[in-house]
C-alpha cells in the first residue's frame, strides 16, 4: 500500500471510529480489525507478532490473516532478543502468509530457514552477504517456492562461481525479475548459449551489475525471450570482445538502462547492435575520452537504424573535454532532436564535465501546464548549462562549451557566488534568457585586485535574460544588482527573501 493511501485510508478509519464512539475509548478491541492493518503496516512483522500475539482469539485470527514480510538480519537478531524465537515461530507456524523475505546469509540460515512448498506465498526474496559454500544448496531449494517472482543476490565473496549460479536461475519456473549485485564472483567458464531445444527462461526483468562482461550478458540474455526490461551495469574494466551469436534474442525487449565505464564509440554500436530493434526506452551512461559520444550526426544515424520507434532516449557522458570541432555546433539543436523532444545539457563540475541528452520536461521558466509541450522555436532555445563549482579555469573556458551548442538557460548552485565572477559569465553566454541562483556576496575575493574588481562595472550589461530566479536573498541591494545585470527582466523569484521563507516572486 502507498503512503498516500495508507495515511488515506487511516484517515478515513479515524474519522468513522470518532463519528461512531464519540471520542469514549475504553479498549482496544474498540478499534476495527481495518485500523490495526493499518498499524501493522507501519511495523515490521516480528514486532506485530511479538505485541498482539497470544492477547486474545481476536488478535489471533487478524495474525493468521496477515501478510508476512520478514527482515533477517544480525542487527535485528543482535539487538532485540525476542527476535529469533519469533522468527522461528513464524517460520515453523506461518509459512503460508510470509510474502517477502529479507535475509542475510551471513548468518547460520539453517538455524532459521529451510524452504518448502508451504511457503506458498512468498513472491520476493533478498538475499544478501551471499557465501559461496551455501548459496548453491540454498537456490538449488528454491524451485519448490510456487509463486516466486522476485529474486536478488548480492555477494563479494570471490569464491563464487557466477555460472552455477546462471545455470540453476534460468531454471526456477516462475522467476519474473532478476537482480545480482556481485563484486568479486566471476564465471569460471562461458555460459553456453542458450538454443531452440531448451527450457528458457520465464524472467521479464534483469538487473546485472558489476560481474559479467558483453559476452556473457549476451549469454544470458539467450536463455530469457520473454525479457523486457534490462539494467547492466559494469563499472569496472572488461573485455569489450564481442563474439556471440545467438539465434535466440529477447523480441519482447523494450527497455534498456547501460552504464559501462572507458567503452569507445564504436564498442558500444556493436553490443548494442545484437540487441533487438523494439526499443522504446534507452538510457546510456559512460565515463570516456571518445569525443565520439558527442557526434549528434552520428548519433542520429545510429537511432533511425536500429531503433526508429524509440520512445525515450537518454545519454549521460563525463569526460574532461571541453574543446570541440565548431562544425558540429547546435547539432544536437536539429529538427531530428527537436521533434521528439531530446533536450542537450551541460553540467560542469571541478574536473569532469558531463554532457546529457534527456527527454523534455517542465522547468521553474516554463509557464505551459504540465502535459503541454512548447513549440520547435522554444525547443531550439531549451539547452541548459549548470556551474557546479567556480573556479578561473572552469568559468574562463565556458566558451569552449558553445562551440558544442549554444546555451540559453544559466544554473549556478553555489552559495555567495560574488557578482564580479557572476557578470563575467554571463557576459561569456550572450544568448542567455534565464539564471538561476543559489546566493550572492558583494565581498572581494581575494584572489581578484582592486583595477579587476571595479573593472566588473565598467560595461553596461547587454544580457537578455527575463527570467531569474534566487534560493536566498539577503537584502535589497542583490535586487538591485539582478535588476542592472539583467535590464530585460521581467520575472524574478526569490525562496528565502531577509531570512523569510515565504517564496516571492516580482513581475517587473
Amino acid at each position: 500500500m502507498t503512503e498516500y493511501n495508507r495515511k488515506s485510508s487511516f484517515n478515513n478509519q479515524k474519522k468513522n471510529f470518532n463519528q461512531k464512539t464519540e471520542g469514549k475509548i475504553s479498549s482496544l478491541n474498540c478499534l476495527s480489525d481495518e485500523i490495526f492493518y493499518e498499524i501493522f503496516n507501519y511495523l515490521e512483522s516480528c514486532e506485530v507478532y511479538y505485541a498482539f500475539n497470544n492477547l486474545n482469539h481476536r488478535f489471533e485470527q487478524l495474525l493468521k490473516s496477515l501478510s508476512i514480510m520478514l527482515n533477517i538480519n544480525s542487527d535485528n537478531l543482535q539487538s532485540k532478543k525476542y527476535i529469533p524465537n519469533i522468527l522461528k515461530r513464524i517460520l515453523n507456524f506461518n509459512q503460508g502468509q510470509i510474502i517477502v523475505i529479507y535475509l542475510d546469509m551471513s548468518l547460520s540460515i539453517k538455524e532459521y530457514v529451510s524452504f518448502d512448498s508451504s511457503f506458498n506465498r512468498l513472491h520476493s526474496l533478498y538475499l544478501h552477504n551471499c557465501q559461496s559454500d551455501i548459496l548453491i544448496p540454498f537456490l538449488t531449494n528454491l524451485s519448490c517456492l510456487s509463486s516466486l517472482s522476485s529474486l536478488t543476490l548480492d555477494s563479494s565473496d570471490q569464491s563464487i562461481d557466477l555460472t552455477d549460479i546462471y545455470q540453476i536461475i534460468l531454471t526456477l519456473p516462475t522467476l519474473k525479475k532478476y537482480t545480482l549485485l556481485a563484486n568479486g564472483p566471476t564465471f569460471s567458464s562461458l555460459l553456453p548459449v542458450a538454443n531452440i531445444n531448451q527450457k528458457l527462461s520465464t524472467i521479464e526483468q534483469l538487473d546485472i551489475r558489476n560481474h559479467c562482461n558483453f559476452n556473457d550478458c549476451l549469454s544470458i540474455m539467450s536463455y530469457t525471450p520473454q525479457l523486457s526490461h534490462l539494467i547492466y551495469i559494469q563499472p569496472n574494466p572488461i573485455d569489450f570482445n564481442i563474439e556471440i551469436n545467438s539465434s535466440i534474442s529477447p523480441s519482447k525487449l523494450t527497455h534498456l538502462y547501460m552504464r559501462v565505464s572507458d567503452m569507445k564509440f564504436d564498442i558500444f554500436e556493436k553490443f548494442i547492435s545484437k540487441i533487438p530493434s523494439k526499443l522504446k526506452v534507452l538510457s546510456f551512461t559512460t565515463e570516456s575520452e571518445d569525443i565520439n559520444y558527442l557526434d549528434a550526426n552520428r548519433w542520429k544515424r545510429f537511432l533511425l537504424k536500429y531503433y526508429p520507434q524509440l520512445e525515450e532516449f537518454y545519454l549521460r557522458y563525463h569526460t574532461t573535454h571541453d574543446n570541440f570541432d565548431s562544425e558540429k555546433r547546435n547539432k544536437f539543436l536539429s529538427l531530428f532532436w527537436i521533434e521528439r523532444r531530446w533536450i542537450f545539457e551541460v553540467k560542469m563540475g571541478y574536473k569532469h564535465i558531463l554532457y546529457s541528452i534527456k527527454p523534455y520536461k517542465n522547468r521553474w521558466y516554463d509557464v505551459l501546464p504540465n502535459g503541454i509541450f512548447p513549440s520547435s522555436s522554444i525547443l531550439k532555445k531549451s539547452s541548459p548549462l549548470t556551474l557546479m563549482n567556480i573556479h578561473s579555469k572552469q568559468w574562463r573556458n565556458i566558451k569552449y562549451i558553445l562551440t558544442l551548442a549554444q546555451i540559453y538557460h544559466l544554473a549556478i548552485p553555489v552559495e555567495k557566488l560574488f557578482i564580479g565572477t557572476l557578470m563575467v559569465i554571463v557576459n561569456s553566454l550572450p544568448e542567455l534568457i534565464s539564471l538561476q541562483l543559489h546566493s550572492l556576496s558583494f565581498e572581494q575575493p581575494d584572489d581578484i585586485d582592486d583595477e579587476d574588481f571595479y573593472g566588473f562595472f565598467k560595461k553596461q550589461s547587454t544580457s537578455k535574460i527575463k527570467k531569474v530566479y534566487v534560493e536566498k536573498i539577503d537584502h535589497k541591494g542583490e535586487i538591485a544588482f539582478l535588476s542592472t545585470l539583467c535590464p530585460l527582466m521581467e520575472c524574478c523569484r526569490i525562496i528565502s527573501f531577509e531570512n523569510s521563507t515565504d517564496m516571492k516572486s516580482y513581475y517587473l
